[in-house]
């Protein structure tokens, strides 16, 4: 949840700082958590741990997605990095700087290299767009030729130019978080915090806005570090994901990896929003998967095949589908689907192959020999492949 005094520390820091930044490594990592921890207090003396023993490199230039159950400790590592919290122990790097190290007129020089873009916009309501994109620009005493130079740029940018002297109540979700974006680049800033951007949004303009954070990414060459609870959108826009689970990372990498090949029972459960799981109708039909019990009138096995995107190619499924047609049987592709991330083809496709063959020849030693030619012959062709039982 984003708090007022959140984005006071964004609005409000005071007469810009002529200060000259210290020569930066732009082959070092933007931000680096090194064994950061947070615990707080509670009212009766308790210790509530938030974060423990973090250690995260955030590329420069990419788009880093973190993503976890509520309360997993997302926004808490995300307010580590604007020195919004400070860690309990290990430390925050920004560009080589210690965030928790900082005194409060080096958290406002900090801050200034930091843009954030809010869950729920946070404008104010009695200004135009182009005051709310102009207001942190006046508070650094930036003169108004510059402000209406840097204004326009970034409504420009946006899309809103049209919407320049309009108010947040006439615009729409997706216009309004775009104001908060623009609102975020007005110091240029090396690096863009997401806090939970399109949380708020319907789908089709979460997909707007997720297209114009890529653009400016590309455009500008920003890092953006994002959280979310939406695996979607970590599959639409991330070039890296971590995934926190009770305050710790359970698992980092490229995303087309971690998609592809989940490793931990908390991004199995994170990505089953995305799986196609078996249809209703389908699944009501399904017996178990046992040679030795399959029923007389069974006359498929239902293969699980999966493709991880590992090897770099994409999915043969015409060689698939002729290596499963032994003597010529039936083969039918029944469910699933292959996307593509970052270049690499993914996914799950159900698929039936006919358990052809006489009476003599169904019976369960018979059966089991067959059924696992079958298995070899499509392991052949895709990273995962097991039976999911019979129809």
């Amino acid at each position: 949840m984003t708090h007022l005094l959140d984005v006071a520390h964004f609005l409000e820091e005071g007469p810009a700082l002529a200060i000259k930044p210290a020569p930066r490594d732009d082959t070092a990592p933007a931000v680096v958590f090194d064994d950061a921890s947070k615990v707080f207090s509670t009212a009766n003396g308790e210790h509530a741990v938030a974060l423990a023993n973090v250690r995260l490199d955030v590329r420069r230039g990419e788009i880093f997605g973190i993503i976890g159950r509520s309360g997993a400790g997302k926004s808490t590592l995300l307010r580590l990095v604007n020195g919004l919290e400070k860690p309990t122990s290990g430390a925050v790097r920004v560009n080589g700087v210690s965030v928790g190290e900082l005194d409060e007129r080096g958290l406002v020089t900090l801050r200034r290299r930091i843009g954030m873009v809010f869950q729920h916009f946070n404008l104010l309501s009695a200004k135009t767009v182009h005051d709310n994109i102009a207001l942190p620009l006046r508070i650094a005493g930036v003169p108004k030729a510059a402000i209406e130079k840097k204004v326009s740029a970034l409504l420009e940018l946006v899309g809103l130019s049209a919407k320049r002297n309009a108010y947040p109540a006439s615009l729409s979700g997706g216009q309004k978080q775009r104001v908060g974006i623009a609102r975020a680049l007005v110091h240029d800033p090396d690096i863009l915090l997401c806090d939970e951007a399109t949380s708020a949004l319907d789908p089709e303009t979460t997909q707007s806005i997720l297209a114009l954070l890529r653009d400016i990414n590309r455009r500008l060459g920003l890092t953006i570090v994002l959280i979310t609870h939406e695996m979607a959108v970590i599959r639409e826009v991330c070039d890296t994901v971590a995934v926190i689970e009770q305050g710790g990372v359970v698992e980092t990498g490229a995303v087309w990896r971690v998609f592809g090949a989940p490793q931990h029972d908390a991004t199995r459960a994170l990505l089953r929003t995305l799986v196609h799981d078996l249809p209703d109708d389908l699944a009501a039909r399904l017996k178990p998967a046992s040679a030795d019990a399959l029923p007389r009138d069974a006359t498929d096995v239902l293969l699980d095949v999966r493709y991880t995107g590992a090897n770099g190619h994409d999915p043969d499924i015409a060689a698939l589908s002729a290596a499963l047609a032994v003597d010529g049987g039936r083969v039918s592709f029944v469910h699933g689907g292959i996307d593509r991330i970052q270049g690499h083809a993914q996914g799950r496709l159900v698929v039936a192959a006919q358990l052809s063959g006489a009476e003599p020849e169904r019976e369960a030693g018979a059966l089991a020999s067959r059924i696992a030619a079958l298995i070899e012959r499509a392991r052949r062709h895709a990273d995962h492949v097991e039976v999911l039982g019979y129809v």
